[in-house]
């Protein structure tokens, strides 16, 4: 660096806003471009600058709306099922009507619903046990399920699953369990957001509990 260049250095160190006093200097300084090498002058490269962060930022809306969307249509399916399950006279009815509704809603390849009072209740109490355990849902990879039960006799093991334990308000006891699988092992990885399952337990669990308590 020159004896020039080393004052010009001290200069602008020592007056750090000169450059924004006297703009018009700007279109004169030239900076190397990274990428070709060519030559640029400072308020071309502020321009470039500003243009890949304005492209940026579109992408970043373009995500955003995407996900709106996605959003939208999940809580139309959960009001869907909602207002199914409401004009639902028989109580005996709604096991069938929650899974088929899950099943057309949200397109999942695998739903099973098992209450332990049903007569043909194929889950042990070993596995009631683990269900009771579950403070929350279970949302993830079928390997490390408390339990995979309540998916026996299907013909393709679930890669991943979400196990929703059903019971009535806070009570420790469930009375049963509504699960979905998929052979694709993201489908349900431990990472999905889970707001709209537990918005869909919330409304498995209340429309059920009709079954436990006939009289009300």
């Amino acid at each position: 660096m020159t004896d020039e260049a080393v004052q010009v250095a001290d200069f602008l160190k020592a007056h750090p806003d000169f450059l924004i006093k006297n703009p018009g200097i700007l279109a004169f300084i030239k900076l190397p471009e990274q990428s070709t090498g060519n030559v640029a002058s400072l308020h071309e490269r502020q321009v470039q600058t500003m243009r890949e962060k304005v492209k940026s930022l579109e992408l970043r809306v373009v995500e955003l709306t995407h996900a709106a969307v996605e959003n939208q249509a999940i809580i139309g399916n959960l009001q869907a099922i909602t207002r199914t399950l409401l004009t639902v006279k028989d109580a005996i009815d709604l096991p069938a009507v929650l899974v088929d509704a899950i099943q057309k809603k949200f397109v999942v390849p695998i739903v099973r619903l098992q209450l332990w009072n049903e007569s043909d209740c194929s889950i042990g109490d070993s596995d009631k046990s683990r269900i009771d355990d579950m403070k929350n849902l279970y949302c993830g990879f079928a390997e490390n399920a408390p339990t995979l039960s309540l998916f026996d006799g299907e013909q393709v093991a679930p890669r991943s699953v979400v196990l929703i334990p059903l019971r009535i308000g806070a009570s420790p006891v469930t009375f049963g369990c509504l699960g979905f699988g998929s052979p694709d092992k993201d489908r349900f990885s431990p990472t999905l957001e889970t707001d709209f399952l537990n918005t869909l337990a919330e409304t498995a669990c209340a429309a059920l509990s009709r079954l436990q308590n006939p009289q009300s």
